[in-house]
């Protein structure tokens, strides 16, 4: 079926809400060919990885019909790529269930054994023992958090790790407006701008900086409404009971969230540097 301009939007779209947590793909080339469905699915399952809604106990899918791209939880449609960034945003949001400290109180297992995080030998026995197990929250450096499961899939035995540094997409904003004014050259102007967030906060300023549909256009954009907040690494097979792999696997996972979350603020803040101008 030949893309209309509508779908292309949809596909354009579907894009913009992937590459606000760096996962790249040619998605109207991936819908050209059959089996588009299956590409699509991953790209999504990438990207529930890093949004951190903590919805990992729901079965995400991606559908391309031609028209738009749907987003199924559980066999069920939630959204599609016709509607806003804003609308589908809310609409995860309303399924997610954040603590007072932002981290999900969904389990990612239905069943198996939830324990707290105690101490290394803790986490070895839980590792190279043959049982599922999820743990609970547990605090680590650099305001990150993090949890640990195992469990059965078709493919074998799964073991991941996910760590999470909860923010939202207005801070990541700011913090992308604050990086653009500070390399502001115009002294003159980079006081104002200082001197205006004092009253409405930095975003507000420097939105005002630019022109009266400035913050409209802002809301259309798929970065005003989703960002990184969470990494997912996994081993399989006989890796998955392997308690140095494990370690190797937390480092690498924490590093590269931290990495991804860096790169958004710089991401956000060409977007705000160019598109808004």
């Amino acid at each position: 079926m030949p893309k209309t301009k509508a779908s292309s939007g949809a596909l354009d779209r579907f894009q913009a809400l992937l590459a606000t947590v760096s996962v790249s793909a040619d998605i109207h080339a991936i819908t050209a060919h059959e089996g588009a469905d299956a590409q699509l699915t991953d790209l999504l399952r990438q990207a529930h990885d890093r949004w951190g809604y903590g919805l990992h106990h729901l079965r995400h899918e991606a559908r391309w019909t031609g028209q738009t791209v749907e987003l199924l939880a559980d066999g069920r449609v939630v959204a599609d790529l016709n509607a806003e960034p804003a609308r589908i945003a809310t609409t995860y949001a309303s399924m997610a269930a954040p603590d007072e400290n932002g981290l999900s109180l969904w389990p990612v297992l239905g069943d198996g054994h939830r324990t707290s995080f105690r101490n290394a030998a803790q986490m070895r026995v839980l590792i190279e023992d043959g049982r599922d197990f999820e743990t609970l929250w547990s605090a680590e450096k650099q305001g990150l958090s993090a949890r640990v499961w195992r469990t059965q899939t078709y493919e074998g035995e799964l073991l991941a790790v996910e760590y999470v540094r909860p923010t939202s997409a207005t801070q990541l904003l700011a913090d992308a407006a604050w990086d653009v004014i500070t390399r502001i050259k115009d002294r003159t102007l980079q006081r104002e701008l200082m001197k205006r967030s004092e009253q409405g906060g930095i975003l507000q300023a420097f939105l005002s900086a630019r022109h009266k549909e400035a913050e409209a256009n802002l809301a259309q954009l798929a970065e005003a409404h989703f960002t990184v907040q969470g990494h997912v690494g996994r081993l399989t097979g006989s890796a998955a009971r392997d308690i140095e792999a494990f370690r190797a696997l937390q480092r690498a996972t924490a590093e590269e969230l931290l990495a991804l979350q860096d790169r958004a603020v710089k991401q956000v803040g060409a977007t705000l540097y160019g598109e808004l101008r």
